[in-house]
C-alpha cells in the first residue's frame, strides 16, 4: 500500500486548520512546563510537547501555513506525518461535530451545506485512518 496520501482541497484546509489548534495546545503545554518548579532537573518533561510542536510545525511546513488561492490539494507521506495528521484531522471533526450541533436547521441550504460538509470530512477521516492501519504501528 502506497504511504503517499493525497488531500483534496477542502480536506487540505480542515487539516491545516487542525494543525494550527495542535501547535497551539503543543506551545501551551511548553508554555506550563516552563513555570513549573524542577523544570531544570527534568528535561524530559519537555520532550513530549516539543516533539509534538515540532510534528505538527514539520507538516504545516509541507502543506503550508495558510490556505491557498486558489484551494489546491496537497500530497503527504502518511508514514511520516501520521501522528500529526491523525491529530489534526481528529481535531477537524471535534470542530465538525461543534459546527454541526450549531447548524441552521436542515431544511436551509446552509444547514445542508454544513451538514454535507461534515459528513464528507468523517468519511475522509476514516480513509485515512484506514490507511494508516493498514501502514501499522498505529498511534
Amino acid at each position: 500500500m502506497s504511504t503517499m496520501l493525497t488531500l483534496p482541497a477542502e480536506m487540505a484546509e480542515h487539516l491545516r486548520s487542525g494543525l494550527h489548534s495542535g501547535i497551539g495546545d503543543a506551545a501551551e503545554t511548553i508554555a506550563q512546563v516552563v513555570v513549573e518548579p524542577g523544570r531544570e532537573q527534568h528535561p524530559e518533561w519537555y520532550r513530549e510537547p516539543l516533539a509534538h510542536f515540532d510534528r505538527v510545525r514539520a507538516l504545516l511546513d509541507l502543506i503550508g501555513w495558510g490556505a491557498t488561492d486558489p484551494p489546491a490539494e496537497v500530497s503527504v507521506d502518511l508514514r511520516e506525518h501520521r501522528h500529526a495528521v491523525l491529530d489534526a484531522l481528529g481535531v477537524a471533526m471535534i470542530v465538525g461535530n461543534a459546527d454541526l450541533k450549531e447548524a441552521e436547521p436542515v431544511g436551509t441550504a446552509k444547514g445542508r451545506a454544513t451538514i454535507r460538509r461534515v459528513l464528507a470530512l468523517g468519511e475522509f477521516v476514516a480513509a485515512v485512518e484506514a490507511q494508516a492501519d493498514a501502514l501499522g504501528e498505529r498511534p
